[in-house]
């Protein structure tokens, strides 16, 4: 009976990675892990699995058609997560009493959306984040911001750019015109896609008097001089405000020494409905598609909790990082290490003693159990430092590649702590 080929392959839009790519990913994984930790983030843990129900809380029906859905036993609707902020939203409600405000909170987990496959979107996504509770003024809409952008140097990244918008520009513009919910969805989605056809098309539908500005709402995007542009092409509190908070925010970025890094985009909006102020996402010119995104949303936890909790955040795609640093030509992740142990059988008690020693100063030590110390050492891979070949009881062979020399111990003489001095 043969088996099918078929069941050996990942399901759709989900990777297996060998050691190789999952090292570039680690690699990738710890230098933005180590950036939220500098800035005082803590882990979190929330589950795969959340209840259909408890998502629709937070998140409406924005993400339905995207959802990895099923009943359990009990008969229960639930759902892979999608993202992370919701369940980390519903999680903290359930806990308000046993939490100190403000958190600063971190992630690194898989979120999965049943998108439509293609390169850099694969269906479980590889992401790390931050969610920064409790407050709500421009230096923390700057922090996160900040955070992004060196979390995204951390990984040797270097020609990127990050897009800035406000919930608040857009949503005092459909304001102003009038427009229902149908209509605002719909402007959204158009505006998310950048369909400019459909866009044009939409407006020239559209019965409302001040429509033409949305054609405009495209071409709203640039270095900070656009804002004092949009500025004149509005006359609503709302969208007013928004820009000068994203007046203020550049301010502390300009500061910080950050400011080539930015550009505003005044129609941006994130695909998401709990958004209610800045918003941001990363771009590089190597990938067609974000690279990180996130933004304030200060009405999440209340709709959980009935207690209004600012809240800003952001996440990074580590897989979409990984393809952008490959159309960089960096060198993602060498394989290093610091000993190959070579001996002949019989003397594995020797060798283990030599491992441990090695493990406990905190080498990377291999065993190699080939027992030919000229074919290890023609075949070792770039990085391997030294080599010990253990011949018998009494005698070891070191051969230091870096330095090109070879050097025999006699460990009768010598002893085991004597490797120390190596």
């Amino acid at each position: 009976m043969f088996m099918n080929r078929d069941i050996l392959k990942s399901p759709g839009g989900m990777k297996s990675y060998l050691p190789e790519v999952a090292a570039e990913l680690k690699a990738i994984e710890k230098n933005i892990v180590d950036v939220f930790s500098i800035w005082g983030y803590q882990p979190v843990l929330t589950p795969t699995l959340e209840y259909y129900e408890a998502l629709q809380v937070g998140m409406g029906n924005e993400l339905d058609k995207r959802l990895y859905k099923f009943i359990d036993y009990e008969g229960s609707i639930l759902v892979l997560r999608p993202e992370m902020t919701a369940p980390i939203a519903r999680t903290l409600a359930a806990r308000l009493n046993d939490i100190k405000l403000p958190l600063r909170l971190s992630y690194s987990v898989s979120v999965f959306r049943y998108d439509q496959l293609q390169t850099g979107k694969n269906r479980e996504i590889f992401q790390l984040g931050v969610e920064f509770i409790g407050e709500k003024n421009y230096l923390a809409d700057a922090e996160a911001i900040i955070l992004a952008i060196e979390s995204l140097r951390s990984t040797g990244l270097e020609d990127f750019k990050i897009d800035i918008g406000h919930a608040d520009f857009l949503n005092g513009v459909v304001g102003e015109l009038g427009l229902g919910a149908e209509e605002k969805f719909e402007l959204k989605r158009l505006l998310n896609k950048k369909d400019l056809v459909g866009l044009n098309n939409f407006t020239d539908e559209l019965k409302v008097d001040g429509k033409e500005i949305l054609k405009e709402l495209p071409l709203l995007r640039g270095s900070v001089e656009i804002l004092a542009e949009v500025k004149s092409l509005v006359n609503n509190p709302r969208s007013l405000e928004a820009i000068k908070n994203l007046n203020e925010i550049f301010i502390f970025l300009e500061d910080y020494g950050f400011a080539d890094y930015i550009n505003f985009d005044l129609c941006l909006s994130r695909g998401f409905d709990y958004y209610t102020g800045v918003v941001f996402e990363g771009f590089t010119e190597k990938l067609g598609y974000n690279i990180c995104g996130g933004g304030r949303y200060d009405n999440l936890l209340k709709k959980y909790s009935g207690t209004k909790i600012p809240a800003i955040g952001f996440a990074v795609g580590i897989e979409r990082i990984r393809l952008a640093l490959m159309r960089q030509n960096s060198r993602l992740n060498e394989v290093k290490v610091d000993n190959l142990i070579v001996y002949n059988e019989g003397y594995e008690k020797m060798v283990l003693k030599l491992a441990k020693l090695m493990h406990k100063r905190g080498l990377i030590t291999v065993i190699d159990n080939s027992g030919e110390l000229e074919k290890v050492k023609e075949e070792a891979k770039e990085g391997v430092k030294r080599i010990f070949f253990v011949k018998n009881d009494s005698e070891l062979i070191i051969e230091d590649i870096e330095e090109d020399k070879r050097e025999c111990i006699n460990l009768s003489e010598d002893g085991e702590e004597d490797l120390w001095e190596i």
